[in-house]
């Protein structure tokens, strides 16, 4: 699973400084940590307008980072409870969503340490 985009980070980092980049980095690698738990236990909970919210605070954060595949899963999550009748996940989506929201901790949580090692521009 591709969680991501090598090319739009390599694109942010020309914007910013090291240290703002990199403080840009860890503060959605921390968001993420934070409200994924919450978003899925909303989610078991049937919490379904809370699970929304979060869902779309992810989703900005995440995707302008360049990380593709959360933001698809929560696009979709997101547009499904906003639907009339709300199409709510079930348990195959909420698994696949839950082992996305890790993969992709992990591989901020690896980007950051490869961005802190690498020598400053």
């Amino acid at each position: 699973m591709q969680t991501l985009n090598e090319p739009v980070l390599a694109e942010l980092r020309t914007f910013m400084a090291p240290d703002e980049f990199m403080a840009w980095l860890e503060a959605a690698q921390q968001k993420l940590v934070a409200q994924a738990p919450v978003l899925l236990q909303s989610l078991d909970d049937q919490a379904w307008e809370e699970a929304r919210r979060l869902a779309h605070r992810l989703k900005g954060t995440l995707g302008s980072l360049g990380c593709d595949t959360l933001y698809a899963a929560l696009h979709t999550l997101e547009q499904g409870l906003r639907s009339t009748p709300p199409r709510t996940p079930q348990a195959q989506e909420m698994a696949e969503l839950s082992v996305t929201l890790q993969a992709t901790e992990l591989a901020l949580r690896q980007h950051c340490a490869l961005a802190q090692s690498a020598p400053l521009r």
